[in-house]
């Protein structure tokens, strides 16, 4: 399967979220899966495409061309394969479309952008793709608390908590469990609005 990873880019966050990144490339590469990402060489997006190809993996990445002026430091030119769109937009529709399933590693507002643009896509019943949020030193305690407020207060259907799953550090046998085997259920578009 492809898996399509957004995290963090950044060249400053803490090596506590990095090295985990690293070590689920590696483990999801070694059980047969495939990269696509946004083709960054640090952070998270770079701890990822390191992982994949100690795995002896394939990496995907995709960039817009803009980052080849203003960015290009940040770009693993060295990918598999490299699709250079024209557009930030482009870009995530063709990891959208080439990914079998998403993983959400720790980030900022492009990794939360594109959380809730997959889940958005999947309550939609646009696609039926696995999304595996990967709550590091839980990072994501806060975000996971705030969808299940949602779902508390009646802005979001109960069922929608189905659409994704949380895995903490080293939970990667349940991850790729979940990866390989969700059919959400059995649920439809109808279940979910």
């Amino acid at each position: 399967m492809k898996i399509c990873v957004f995290g963090a880019a950044s060249k400053t966050i803490d090596e506590k979220y990095i090295k985990p990144v690293e070590n689920m490339g590696e483990y999801l590469a070694k059980h047969g899966h495939s990269l696509v990402f946004g083709a960054g060489s640090t952070g998270e997006m770079g701890a990822a495409s390191r992982g994949f190809k100690n795995g002896g993996g394939t990496i995907h990445g995709v960039v817009p061309e803009f980052f080849k002026n203003d960015l290009y430091e940040f770009v693993n030119w060295n990918c598999d394969e490299l699709t250079v769109t024209k557009t930030m937009r482009e870009r995530k529709g063709i990891m959208e479309n080439l990914a079998d399933a998403f993983i959400i590693t720790p980030g900022g507002c492009g990794t939360f952008e594109e959380l809730f643009e997959v889940l958005t896509l999947k309550q939609l019943g646009q696609h039926r793709k696995p999304i595996a949020i990967y709550n590091i030193d839980g990072y994501y305690d806060l975000l996971v608390g705030t969808l299940k407020y949602s779902i508390e207060t009646e802005f979001v259907k109960p069922n929608c908590e189905r659409l994704y799953r949380v895995f903490d550090e080293n939970e990667f046998d349940k991850m790729i469990d979940y990866i390989e085997n969700d059919d959400m259920d059995g649920m439809t578009v109808h279940d979910l609005k």
